[in-house]
């Protein structure tokens, strides 16, 4: 018995199941062809391959994911410093039957939402004139808002949504999130896809996060040149007011349509109003 607790031999590793060796002899066989194998190695239910690939690391992706499907494996393929690592994983891509009528009913509730927010707020005097009207054309005073907010949040989510299928990852349609009741000012709390299978390497996954806000900035920068050049400078009001953003970005672009602006009031020259104030341009 060993009473030194340190030193000595480390414990041997846990065998490998049998199951688990005829899995890695059919994982082989369908790897030896696209790898020219120098190592392997299995850790739990893991089985990664160390070599030299015979083909692009696209085609042997391609190919390695019918292969493995079969066998309820994924395949994950990084760079090594001695040449590929292709890591099988236990992970079946889970195939959910589409539920259309969720998406849709999500989508309306948050038009409803987007809408009631943007009716709260003044600045455009060709839709302002429903906000005196009764019933449901109040609401109408509300479409440049939620328009504009609802195109830049629909293509951003639609921009990862077709990345991903062009990369063959299981993905859902958006699922719009309309803001409740207490929150009605800000519209909705954005919108989400579901990945249902693991991006394959970095650059498909880099890609699809990418894809996103380069797709939304295609609709916000139009809309907010647009935006600018509908507005017009005005003194800071006395009560309530709302800073816009003033990034770079924003900076350049107000620059480019009003030109410079005094010391003073270089930092924020364009306000809008509180819910309910005067109208702004």
């Amino acid at each position: 018995m060993r009473f030194w607790p340190f030193g000595g031999r480390r414990p041997a590793a846990p065998p490998v199941e049998p199951a688990l060796v005829v899995t890695e002899d059919l994982l082989r066989r369908n790897v030896e062809d696209l790898l020219v194998i120098h190592g392997l190695e299995i850790r739990g239910a893991v089985v990664a391959f160390h070599g030299e690939l015979l083909v692009s690391p696209a085609r042997a992706l391609e190919l390695l994911l019918a292969r493995l499907r079969p066998f309820g494996y994924t395949p994950f393929l990084r760079a090594a410093r001695d040449g590929v690592v292709i890591q099988a994983w236990p992970l079946a891509e889970t195939v959910e039957r589409p539920r259309p009528l969720i998406n849709v009913v999500l989508f309306l509730l948050t038009c409803a939402s987007t809408l009631v927010a943007g009716s709260l707020f003044s600045g455009s005097p060709a839709f302002d004139a429903f906000r005196a009207m009764s019933g449901p054309a109040w609401f109408l005073s509300g479409i440049p808002f939620a328009g504009t907010l609802l195109a830049i949040l629909g293509v951003h989510e639609f921009g990862h949504y077709f990345t991903a299928r062009h990369y063959r990852a299981q993905v859902s349609l958006p699922y719009f999130i309309p803001a409740p009741p207490p929150l009605f000012l800000f519209g909705t709390m954005g919108a989400i896809i579901r990945m249902r299978s693991p991006a394959r390497d970095r650059n498909s996954l880099f890609d699809i996060a990418a894809a996103g806000p380069l797709a939304g900035l295609a609709v916000a920068v139009p809309a907010v040149i647009l935006g600018l050049s509908w507005s017009a400078v005005m003194p800071v009001p006395p009560g309530g007011h709302i800073v816009f953003g003033d990034s770079l970005l924003m900076r350049l672009l107000v620059y480019w349509t009003f030109g410079a602006f005094p010391r003073a009031r270089c930092c924020s020259p364009i306000r809008s109003p509180m819910p309910r104030g005067p109208a702004s341009s």
